[in-house]
């Protein structure tokens, strides 16, 4: 596999992790502003805000873990530089 091809999975993967806790905030920030606590609905709203908390926070690793290929994949061209050189 071509490191250049790996830095963009890594890049792919903190992008796409990027946009979902994006998405994930946005729902943890709408949560308590449709709906009383005493509505029926609440049970549903509260579910839905275990999901978005536990959604951002997966994926804060999946970040974390892409960013972590990205700087192997920069580590292994810096070595085949000085190799070269």
């Amino acid at each position: 596999m071509d490191v250049g091809s790996v830095v963009n999975q890594g890049l792919i993967g903190m992008q796409k992790s990027q946009a979902s806790m994006a998405q994930s905030a946005q729902q943890i920030a709408q949560a308590g502003t449709t709906q009383r606590a005493d509505s029926p609905q609440a049970n549903s709203q509260s579910q839905d805000l275990s999901e978005a908390l536990v959604n951002l926070k997966a994926q804060s690793q999946v970040f974390d873990s892409s960013a972590k290929v990205v700087k192997a994949a920069d580590e292994t061209i810096g070595t085949l530089l000085d190799v070269r050189a």
